[in-house]
C-alpha cells in the first residue's frame, strides 16, 4: 500500500482491492476487471468497456459492473486525474491524450474489441476513439456504441455555476479558488442535486466519492480537466460530425429527468443520428448509472446480445 492509499477509509480501500494499477506511459492508472460470471455461447465475446464523466471516477459505474459482468468481461478506468489514477499538476488534460491511454490500457489488458459506453464527458473521448477508427487507426475495435446523458453538444447545455465558472477565462480564478478551499466540503452534496433519486447515493458511496476526489488533491485538478468542455466546441465537427456518419451500431440512452444534458439534446442527438436507437428513462437524472444501475445494465446486454 503506498502512502496515499493509506488516509483512504475502509470502504474506499475495498474499491481499491477491486481494482488495481496499471502504469501506462509513466502514470498509474486505476482500472477494474470484471466478469464474465455466467458466459454464455459465443464464448468469445467482445468486451464492455465504461468511460466516467466529470468530475467523478469509475466508482460510478459499480452497480452496473455488478449486473453486466454476469455474462461479459467488463472494464471500467479511471481517466488520468480523476479517481485513483494518477493526478499530475503539470499536465495538459485534453481529451486526446485521455483517449491515448485508455488506447494503451486496453491494448495492455488484450480488448481486441468492445462495447463502449460512455457517460458525461466520458462521451466525447468516446467519440474521438470512434473518430480514429474511421480513420483506420484505433488499436481495437469498437464493435457498437451506447451514449448515455454527456453534453456532446454543449452549446445546448444548461451548465452548472461551478462550471460557468470553470468555463470561463475571466472568472477562471474565482473557479481554481473556489474548487481549493469550498468544494470539497459539498461536493456529493452538489453531485445528488443533479439527480432525480440523490438516495441512491448511499452514506457509504458518500464517503468513497468525497475520498476519491480528495486522493492526490484531486479537487485541485478540475480547473485543469474542465477543458474538455472547450473541447467540445473546437472539435464539433470531428466529435459530433463521427455520430452522424458511423455505420457501427449505435444507442442512445437518455434521462429525461437530466438538467444539465437535458432530454430535448438527446432527442437533438436522435434526431441527428437516425440511425441509433434512442431509448428514454423517465425519472432519472443527470447521474442514471447510479440512480437505475438496473436500468441501464438491461439497456446495455440488449445492445450487447443483438
Amino acid at each position: 500500500m503506498t502512502a496515499d492509499h493509506e488516509s483512504l477509509s475502509d470502504a474506499t480501500r475495498e474499491w481499491l482491492a477491486v481494482g488495481r494499477h496499471e502504469n501506462i506511459a509513466g502514470h498509474r492508472i486505476f482500472v477494474v476487471e470484471q466478469g464474465p460470471d455466467n458466459p454464455r455461447p459465443p464464448e468469445k465475446r467482445a468486451a464492455v468497456v465504461l468511460l466516467h464523466g466529470f468530475p467523478t471516477s469509475c466508482y460510478d459505474w459499480h452497480g452496473v459492473m455488478r449486473l453486466v459482468r454476469r455474462q461479459f468481461r467488463v472494464f471500467a478506468a479511471d481517466f488520468l486525474g480523476f479517481g485513483l489514477s494518477d493526478k499530475p499538476a503539470a499536465y495538459g488534460y485534453s481529451l486526446f491524450p485521455q483517449a491515448d491511454l485508455l488506447e494503451e490500457l486496453l491494448q495492455r489488458l488484450d480488448v481486441p474489441a468492445a462495447h463502449v459506453v460512455s457517460h458525461d464527458m466520458g462521451t466525447s473521448v468516446h467519440c474521438e476513439l470512434l473518430a480514429r477508427q474511421a480513420e483506420e487507426r484505433l488499436t481495437f475495435h469498437v464493435e457498437r456504441s451506447t451514449f448515455l446523458n454527456g453534453s456532446m453538444l454543449q452549446w445546448l447545455a444548461k451548465i452548472t455555476p461551478l462550471q460557468e465558472l470553470l468555463a470561463n477565462n475571466a472568472s477562471l480564478p474565482q473557479a481554481i479558488e473556489f474548487c481549493r478551499t469550498a468544494l470539497p466540503g459539498m461536493y456529493v452534496a452538489a453531485l445528488r442535486g443533479l439527480m432525480r433519486r440523490p438516495e441512491a447515493i448511499t452514506e457509504r458511496d458518500a464517503q468513497v466519492m468525497d475520498e476519491l476526489l480528495r486522493y492526490q488533491e484531486g479537487y485541485l485538478r478540475l480547473p485543469a480537466l474542465a477543458g474538455y468542455m472547450r473541447e467540445r466546441y473546437l472539435y464539433a465537427d470531428r466529435w459530433v460530425g463521427v455520430l452522424e456518419k458511423t455505420t457501427s451500431p449505435l444507442q442512445f440512452v437518455w434521462a429525461d429527468g437530466d438538467p444539465i444534458a437535458h432530454v430535448e439534446m438527446g432527442r437533438e442527438l436522435a434526431r441527428r443520428c437516425p440511425q441509433a436507437a434512442y431509448h428514454e428513462l423517465p425519472d432519472l437524472g443527470h447521474f442514471l448509472l447510479i440512480e437505475d444501475p438496473v436500468a441501464v445494465a438491461e439497456r446495455i446486454e440488449q445492445f450487447s446480445l443483438k
